[in-house]
């Protein structure tokens, strides 16, 4: 049995072709049943989202495999299956694995290190298996890979290095403030990154957030398409919204500061304590800087801690590659044993008979013995059965993950008299 991937991505196929080749959640079940009655597949996992859609088998044959995986994808997307070809990308054994263990921990993604692919990668697992369509195999691999990237999600965070400035500047808030649940954010603006603040922002926890445009309407068409909880309120009302905030966003394109020198000059005592995120270019907040003793960031200081974040997180992303191979090795090592798992079973099965029959004969010539007395030539009958096979077992095991473990086992089955 071999494991394969067979997959087109962002980076090998353009997205008017991969838009067309992505399974609707409703389908992914007949999916699966179709999949999984083509020759060559033994178990089988659909893993469709916005950025790849791949399947990861095991197979009888691998070449086969692929034209039927290939033939199912064309058939179910009514695709040609030669201009398929050109896209998708075989992978099979111990490259098949360390790409799921990447793709998974989100170090294949174009934002590297997110966190969304491997709730992506577990549904995708839980819907295979509630099709039925993954065995021993790939129940064991999927879940080692989701433990796997359940633990460098927690001990490198690599998602937390943002690479934007709009990232980078709600990670300053964040930093700032700690706690987000009795905290006021102002977003300034209704155009394109103070959509992706307000996007990002919406489920950090903030206990009220407020969108601030001169176009009231706008703003409001903004939030009810992103259907967020935020209040609405005109540009004439930011005076005194500000001075009741604790973060602000601002991303509006003016030529001038949009607070003057004079009123930053009066409330400057208020605005110590507010982190400004200043994404104008021209700079909205300026005055702020100049003036007060706030925390304050512009576009030039978030494209330095960008950078700074870009090199930590490639850092860490090898990291986590140095482990990816102990993980596939772990997991072949694993495969390997299953074949003596059968074995070591009717062995204890044996032994475990053996004990019983002489058991029954002991009581049948000493019939005398009390229940305590049985109990503990029981006891002690168990004992003896579990410490003379203890040592053979651990030998057996390491015996199955060398180059002659099938000549081993067949050799210990007929000594033992084995059928498994």
């Amino acid at each position: 049995m071999f494991i394969v991937c067979v997959g087109i991505d962002y980076r090998t196929m353009p997205i008017d072709l991969r838009e067309q080749i992505t399974f609707d959640k409703e389908e992914l079940e007949k999916a699966h049943q179709a999949l999984s009655d083509e020759k060559s597949i033994l178990e089988d996992v659909i893993l469709s989202t916005c950025e790849r859609t791949e399947i990861y088998a095991v197979v009888d044959q691998v070449h086969t495999s692929r034209y039927y995986i290939k033939r199912f994808l064309s058939n179910w997307f009514d695709f040609d299956m030669d201009q398929l070809a050109d896209y998708l990308v075989l992978r099979t054994g111990e490259k098949a694995l360390r790409h799921l263990f990447e793709v998974a921990s989100g170090l294949d993604s174009p934002d590297v290190g997110e966190a969304q692919i491997l709730g992506q990668v577990k549904n995708a697992f839980f819907t295979a298996q509630k099709a039925d369509t993954v065995g021993v195999l790939f129940n064991h691999l999927f879940q080692q890979v989701i433990t796997f990237a359940k633990w460098t999600h927690s001990e490198y965070k690599i998602n937390e290095h943002a690479e934007t400035s709009t990232q980078a500047g709600i990670h300053q808030i964040k930093e700032n403030l700690q706690t987000l649940d009795d905290k006021t954010l102002t977003i300034i603006g209704a155009g394109t990154m103070s959509q992706q603040a307000l996007l990002n922002t919406s489920t950090m926890g903030f206990g009220k957030t407020i969108l601030v445009n001169r176009t009231v309407s706008r703003a409001e068409k903004v939030v009810d398409e992103m259907d967020l909880d935020v209040a609405v309120k005109p540009l004439d009302k930011l005076p005194d919204i500000l001075t009741n905030s604790d973060a602000v966003i601002s991303a509006v394109s003016v030529k001038q500061p949009i607070f003057s020198t004079e009123w930053v000059n009066q409330n400057k005592e208020k605005l110590n304590n507010i982190t400004f995120v200043d994404l104008g270019v021209p700079r909205n907040l300026s005055t702020f800087r100049e003036i007060s003793n706030c925390d304050y960031f512009d576009m030039d200081g978030l494209a330095k801690i960008v950078t700074d974040n870009h090199d930590e997180k490639m850092h860490l992303v090898n990291e986590v590659k140095q482990h990816v191979p102990d993980e596939v090795e772990d997991y072949f090592l694993w495969q390997k044993k299953l074949n003596v798992v059968p074995v070591i079973r009717q062995l204890r099965e044996q032994a475990v008979d053996i004990q019983s029959n002489v058991y029954d004969s002991l009581l049948k010539k000493l019939p005398d013995l009390d229940e305590h007395e049985q109990k503990v030539i029981r006891k002690h009958m168990k004992s003896i059965v579990n410490q003379m096979l203890k040592e053979p077992i651990k030998e057996i095991k390491e015996i199955s993950t060398s180059e002659d473990a099938d000549k081993y086992l067949d050799l210990l089955k007929v000594i033992f008299k084995l059928d498994a």
